[in-house]
């Protein structure tokens, strides 16, 4: 047996919904968690739990009030970098875990961050880093996994098999360098969320407040987000990598295709997303 006595006790329960020849495969394969905010930092969470034991995490901010209502941090935490705080929080849970953090991903350090990676989450807000990293994932063909903490139970993933990023989130940036990228700013709503409009019913569900979906189409106010939206997320993201990207006996839904559920109107959702 490859596992110690205590990394067993901690994972014996997944025994039966995996093998122990499938655990250790989840413990030694490594995944690079690109932002970890509502999204990431629940994942990282997880994926610990579930017995990943090799995990990179980047990101450049740190906690403020406005993510008290979703994200793995309380008020001593405020003003921390995200990266550092969940770091200790993790190596908590499993002090033998291999994990290493960057606050910056770009241009020179970015082949170096990604190498021996075998999955790719990304979960930033930062549309520029996520073109550079989504070229970059399909260069070294590393699959790249990918959703929103909208309340749709779904995920996509990027390969050498789907469409790329940039034609996906239809951003006329395909012919810029990296080098150019970098010099140029983007606003994440304003330039990726159009083409999140196209999941059924969004508009009525963030127009409780009237005027909002208006606000975040022109980038004027940020994503909405609750806990239970991004938590379920997570979740969902999890269940991808282990069972679609590590052990893939689940078959990849990729982009441009959504598969998924609408769990606030309970119905199914299946559609290709179309340029806007």
């Amino acid at each position: 047996m490859l596992i110690e006595d205590t990394y067993f006790a901690r994972i014996n329960r997944n025994i039966g919904h995996i093998t122990y020849q499938e655990q250790e495969l989840i413990r030694t394969s490594k995944v690079a968690i690109m932002g970890v905010g509502g999204l990431g930092g629940p994942l990282t969470d997880l994926l610990v739990r579930i017995g990943c034991q090799n995990i990179i995490i980047c990101d450049h901010d740190k906690y403020d009030h406005s993510n008290l209502n979703r994200q793995l941090c309380t008020l001593k935490d405020l003003g921390k970098y995200k990266v550092d705080h969940l770091k200790e929080y993790v190596l908590q849970i499993d002090p033998e875990l291999n994990i290493s953090e960057k606050k910056v991903v770009n241009s020179e350090n970015i082949e170096e961050a990604l190498t021996n990676v075998k999955i790719v989450v990304l979960s930033l807000d930062d549309p520029i880093t996520s073109i550079l990293i989504a070229r970059k994932c399909r260069e070294m063909n590393i699959p790249m996994v990918e959703s929103w903490g909208i309340p749709y139970l779904w995920a996509w993933w990027f390969t050498s098999n789907s469409i790329d990023y940039e034609t996906c989130y239809n951003i006329p940036t395909k012919t810029m360098t990296i080098e150019e990228l970098e010099h140029r700013e983007m606003s994440a709503y304003a330039e990726l969320f159009p083409q999140l409009t196209q999941f059924p019913g969004l508009q009525e569900i963030y127009d409780r407040e009237i005027g909002t979906f208006e606000k975040l189409l022109s980038g004027q106010i940020s994503f909405p987000s609750m806990a239970p939206f991004v938590h379920l997320t997570a979740s969902y993201l999890a269940t991808e990598i282990i069972f679609a990207g590590i052990l893939m006996t689940k078959e990849k839904v990729l982009a441009p295709n959504v598969v998924g559920y609408d769990y606030l109107r309970m119905r199914s959702i299946k559609f290709t997303m179309k340029p806007t």
